[in-house]
């Protein structure tokens, strides 16, 4: 399938720019009770806070790419494509639990590196599963670039989630929501440095066209994703709100208690959280 222009490019684009904030969004969500509560503890918050970043990069710009009215009839390696995936969610789980754990703002910092370094890294494999002949020729100058913004929204948003102290009139929906946007919007630019980068519009043909064409991975990326991220958000609402309930009963059962759990069809339901 040919990559759509004009008008259709403008919408993509937003529908990419969407992807980046709702894996953002869910990100910040488990980050801010690993932060709490430890990755060893909340494991399955650890994988799926991870692997809700990595999917948000890795589908936003498969999008994008389509948004750019491409010349050429675009195609993805399988391996390569849904490999990255894969490492991209390992590789995340692994630095997002290193800073969890090891909670002091030297070590965040590096994480927040490490973790923008796994992002680009994910944005070229993208661009690398295209096959793009006569070859892409990348830049430093723009991945560079593409590196510090990533960093620069890793280490600014998740310091405004996990610089809150827990209860405090700082650990509120709307700080966490501004973490989102700041993240996404890194997001989103540096996906479009590495796209300048790489020199994607001046290619000619796909080598993989005729493996994985743009419209199944299209698929996967404009609807699969997303919709797994709205799940995402809605259980950790969904644990919230029967935390909240749940703390209220025990506090009128007992007044000194303050502590409560959450069902949920993702996370360990002996978890709990003060909000």
């Amino acid at each position: 399938m040919s990559s759509t222009s004009g008008d259709s490019s403008v919408l993509l684009w937003v529908a990419s720019a969407c992807i980046a904030f709702l894996g953002a969004r869910a990100f910040v969500e488990y980050l801010r009770r690993l932060n709490y509560d430890g990755p060893v503890r909340l494991w399955r918050e650890l994988l799926l806070g991870a692997g809700a970043l990595a999917a948000g990069i890795w589908a936003s710009l498969v999008i994008d790419v389509s948004a750019k009215g491409l010349v050429f009839e675009v195609g993805f390696h399988p391996a390569k494509i849904f490999g990255s995936l894969l490492l991209a969610c390992v590789a995340m789980a692994a630095v997002v639990g290193w800073a969890t754990f090891r909670a002091n703002w030297l070590v965040q910092l590096a994480a927040a590196l490490l973790a923008g370094l796994v992002g680009l890294i994910v944005q070229v494999a993208v661009l690398w599963s295209i096959g793009a002949e006569p070859g892409l020729t990348w830049r430093s100058e723009p991945l560079m670039f593409s590196l510090l913004l990533l960093f620069s929204g890793l280490a600014l948003g998740g310091r405004m989630v996990v610089g809150a102290r827990r209860g405090s009139s700082a650990d509120r929906g709307s700080r966490r929501l501004m973490a989102a946007l700041v993240l996404a919007a890194c997001v989103v630019a540096s996906q479009e440095l590495v796209l300048t980068a790489s020199g994607l519009d001046r290619q000619v043909v796909s080598a993989h066209a005729r493996f994985l064409p743009e419209v199944a991975i299209s698929l996967v990326a404009g609807a699969v994703v997303p919709i797994v991220l709205v799940l995402l958000l809605v259980d950790q609402r969904t644990q919230q709100r029967a935390r909240a309930a749940d703390r209220v009963r025990r506090r009128r059962r007992n007044p000194g208690a303050d502590t409560g759990t959450g069902e949920s069809v993702f996370a360990d339901p002996s978890s709990h959280d003060t909000r």
